[in-house]
């Protein structure tokens, strides 16, 4: 069966690494995958999202996943899950970090952000779950971890093995930066 995984939030907020760990925990396992992306506007704080699909079994064929069908939802900022949450299936997994991150329109005063975003996401008919992964991360002293907060609470929902997770961080990120975001990771597995 294909796993189709959905990462989504505003550029800047690690999203584009935490799929390549996502997706190199999956090569890691040994597991059929393909991984695409859409950066927008990401330099100036525009969408981001990243799709990552997998399967233990049997062949995956489009990088992209079909609308409506994302099992897990890894949302980054409320609104961009708000945005996406059409793309999962009914009663997909939505974890969503709970910081809101103000697109470019509201900044300007063109638009509002909406007051109910998490109450929407609630009312989706999905598994909503949120996570705070900022504080975690600023917790630890690296708010820069909160991407990988958000990947250990999403490792706690994937069958990938642990063995897997932990050579995909080690292959993924900084040697400076591993003993936090090793931390970061177990601290959000614990969450889930």
């Amino acid at each position: 069966m294909v796993t189709n995984v959905l990462l989504t939030g505003v550029g800047g907020q690690g999203i584009i690494t935490a799929s390549s760990v996502l997706a190199e925990a999956c090569r890691r396992a040994g597991w059929q995958l393909k991984k695409s992306e859409v950066h927008g506007m990401s330099q100036r704080g525009g969408s981001v999202i990243s799709y990552v699909r997998f399967s233990p079994d049997e062949p995956v064929h489009s990088p992209l996943i079909p609308e409506g069908a994302a099992d897990l939802m890894l949302a980054f900022e409320p609104l961009e899950a708000l945005r996406q949450i059409s793309q999962t299936r009914k009663g997909a997994k939505v974890l969503v970090e709970e910081r809101r991150i103000p697109p470019m329109t509201v900044s300007t005063g063109a638009c509002v952000y909406p007051e109910d975003c998490l109450e929407r996401l609630l009312a989706s008919g999905r598994e909503v779950r949120v996570i705070p992964a900022l504080e975690r991360a600023l917790e630890l002293g690296e708010p820069r971890t909160a991407n990988t907060v958000m990947l250990g609470a999403a490792s706690a929902l994937l069958a990938l093995p642990h063995k897997a997770w932990d050579a995909a961080l080690r292959a993924r990120l900084k040697p400076k930066a591993l003993d936090v975001n090793l931390k970061a990771f177990a601290d959000g597995r614990a969450m889930t």
